[in-house]
């Protein structure tokens, strides 16, 4: 059995407020573009969540809800302290502690932890750094979320806003 695992980094954000904490900054307007738009690509990919687990950071928790309306997900979306700046290893925590009834599960994150992360977690993927509001869709070869670390992880996709040659 499979399941799947799609990291996102929250899409653009605003720096027009320089007195802004870093946790509060929102999304800008192309932010608010490209997350329905990826949202209508995970659909097309066909990797419908069962569940999404985001950091709490304001530009986060935008991207999450603007995908999940894209993707007409009405779940709750797991609001997660944990995930704000959180480094590879919080995110494999997140991943081994999820429920086996999942089958595909999205994290909606920062850099550079989901950078690290994946380029860690999937063998021969690599990238200097994942852009705003870009997807890493991978399979995990296993039944039990418990036995994602030596499970075998195979690229499914990676996609971004900018990307003009879409493999779907």
């Amino acid at each position: 059995m499979h399941k799947q695992v799609v990291i996102i980094r929250h899409a653009k954000s605003s720096w027009a407020n320089p007195g802004q904490t870093d946790f509060d900054r929102p999304l800008n307007e192309r932010g608010k573009t490209d997350a329905p738009v990826m949202g209508k690509r995970l659909q097309t990919y066909g990797l419908q969540p069962d569940a999404i687990f985001a950091s709490t950071a304001k530009r986060t928790r935008q991207t999450a809800d603007a995908i999940a309306k894209a993707m007409q997900y009405t779940d709750a979306i797991h609001w997660e302290d944990k995930l704000y700046h959180a480094p590879p290893e919080t995110i494999e925590d997140m991943i081994c502690a999820a429920d086996d009834a999942l089958q595909t599960i999205y994290i909606i994150a920062h850099n550079p932890g989901i950078t690290e992360f994946v380029n860690e977690a999937i063998p021969g993927f690599c990238t200097p750094n994942v852009p705003t509001c870009g997807i890493i869709a991978f399979s995990v070869a296993c039944s039990h979320w418990v036995d994602y670390h030596q499970a075998q992880k195979t690229l499914i996709t990676y996609d971004y806003p900018k990307n003009n040659s879409l493999d779907v």
